[in-house]
């Protein structure tokens, strides 16, 4: 039986625009459970799947995303004969198994589903699974019907591993040698807040948990999915699981094993990891962080030799602004002082924060943003224009935010779109308007891009580590910085330097708000 697995997450509509240094884990957690199971596989991106299809597959499994939907129905179409299946974030909406020519889709949660289904012989014959399995989305009549739903246990998370051997089939765009490897620390969300704008202010009156005068809760009176309005992780994952400490420990050792170079600690909230061994992680801001479970991480991360040596680095994924407090400012700047840390603010209104379910007001959101950089921590803040809510009173706070965590000394700001999720609290809203054609967004958008130049043109002079590329626009050989930041076009680089090489170049200008141009000065 040959099996395909195809990783088209951010493909779009078949060739990734963004993100061409990203490793994410998804991929490698479904590869974990087919070679656990005995079951060779081929990974390849989107756009080697359609380039470069390799003959006679018998099962395709795709992992994509709602904006991949073009291109899933492109792979479907290239492998018409052989059993499809379709996982990651896109299947929240069931709907998208059928209409994009799957046979399976797989909802949620993998791990449990795809060994249920393999065990049962459905990878051969689809109807040979059993009607209980868990989270499985079959297709009868052309329509997609999804079977029970669970949520895996964090005993049950910590029994599967996600393969390393997987990230050396990465050998085009992204390349497994300069690429961002993410490894996930826990899944799930504790942000059971709730978007008031979705919800009956008189009924939000009786039961006070997300107006502060009683915890959070799990289940909503009237069934509004928790977490911020724009996201699906704690509808979807559940409150945060968190993996155990040695087999994040010896995955990543692996991965160094493996060449890689960089690596993403990777999970919706970093600072979430271990606060399950605290209490029920269902409020985002109490009980605190839980630092001793995090230090002991850390610290373990930190005794592979390569990171020891500042050969590897390790960076974090996302960090929620209301658990980011002094204790765990510094305990990250003495483990991981060179580490990017993302936070998610979104809104600079307060008042527009809570609408929105946000897990703390917007103006504490940028104290601890504040705080954070001017620390010394290396901060990357996070906004949405075009969000439901959005008004000339909320943009004037944002974009006057945006300009205050410049004089902070945050590194950079990244500004989306809002687009609606399936299985989020917002999924039946209209999404934000593009920022060319709409006046308030495009303030949002002005202000982040006008950040981003200024703090380009601050670089011009330096001098940057970067890891070389193999890919070439125009005469300019792309490279990514080895500790994160914007992506290099360098000139002058030797023909005979290797993909994967660490470099020293000197920044001439910038290219946009989010590249700069450099030249080759020599290794690293």
């Amino acid at each position: 039986m040959k099996v395909l697995l195809v990783d088209a997450l951010a493909a779009g509509s078949g060739k990734r625009r963004s993100s061409l240094d990203v490793i994410g884990a998804g991929p490698r957690a479904i590869a974990g459970v087919l070679e656990v199971n005995g079951i060779q596989y081929n990974l390849r991106t989107a756009e080697d799947a359609l380039r470069r299809p390799p003959k006679d597959v018998d099962v395709l499994m795709v992992s994509a995303m709602t904006m991949d939907a073009p291109v899933a129905l492109k792979i479907a179409r290239k492998y018409r004969h052989a059993v499809k299946i379709l996982g990651g974030p896109i299947t929240t909406d069931p709907t998208q198994v059928s209409l994009l020519g799957y046979d399976l889709g797989v909802w949620g949660e993998g791990e449990v589903a795809l060994d249920s289904i393999i065990k049962s012989g459905g990878l051969e014959d689809p109807s040979n699974i059993p009607p209980e399995t868990p989270n499985v989305i079959r297709v009868k009549r052309g329509r997609a019907v999804l079977g029970p739903t669970q949520r895996i246990s964090r005993d049950e998370l910590n029994t599967y591993r996600p393969s390393t051997e997987a990230v050396e089939y990465y050998t085009s765009t992204p390349h497994f040698r300069y690429a961002r490897v993410y490894v996930e620390v826990e899944r799930g969300c504790s942000n059971y807040l709730r978007p008031l704008l979705t919800a009956n202010r008189k009924i939000c009156k009786s039961c006070g948990s997300c107006l502060g005068r009683r915890a959070p809760v799990q289940e909503c009176p009237q069934g509004i999915p928790p977490g911020c309005g724009y996201c699906s992780i704690p509808a979807v994952y559940g409150y945060p699981k968190s993996r155990e400490k040695e087999a994040i420990t010896a995955e990543v050792a692996d991965l160094v094993s493996r060449r890689v170079q960089r690596v993403i600690l990777s999970g919706a909230d970093f600072l979430d990891f271990g606060r399950d061994e605290v209490a029920l992680p269902i409020d985002p801001c109490e009980p605190g962080p839980n630092l001793s479970a995090v230090e002991d991480l850390l610290d373990g991360i930190r005794r592979v030799p390569e990171i020891r040596r500042g050969e590897v680095y390790v960076g974090i994924e996302n960090v929620k602004p209301c658990l980011l407090t002094d204790e765990a400012i510094d305990l990250i700047l003495g483990c991981l002082p060179d580490s990017v840390i993302h936070v998610g603010v979104e809104t600079g209104d307060d008042a527009h924060s809570w609408l929105l379910g946000r897990p703390c007001p917007s103006s504490f959101a940028a104290e601890r943003v504040i705080a954070a950089a001017q620390a010394g921590l290396r901060v990357y803040a996070y906004f949405i224009h075009g969000l439901p809510g959005q008004t000339a009173k909320t943009v004037a706070a944002t974009v006057s935010m945006i300009e205050r965590f410049y004089e902070a000394g945050v590194e950079k700001v990244t500004v989306y779109r809002f687009k609606p999720l399936p299985g989020s609290a917002f999924e039946r809203m209209p999404p934000g308007p593009p920022a060319s054609k709409d006046r308030l967004s495009g303030m949002i958008e002005s202000a982040a891009r006008q950040f981003n130049l200024r703090r380009k043109r601050q670089m011009v002079g330096s001098k940057l580590e970067v890891v070389m590329s193999g890919d070439v626009v125009t005469k300019y050989r792309v490279a990514y910085p080895f500790k994160e930041g914007p992506t290099c076009f360098v000139k002058g680089v030797p023909k005979n330097v290797p993909l994967g090489e660490r470099a020293i170049v000197q920044v001439t200008s910038d290219s946009s708000d989010r590249a700069l141009v450099a030249s080759h000065i020599g290794p690293a």
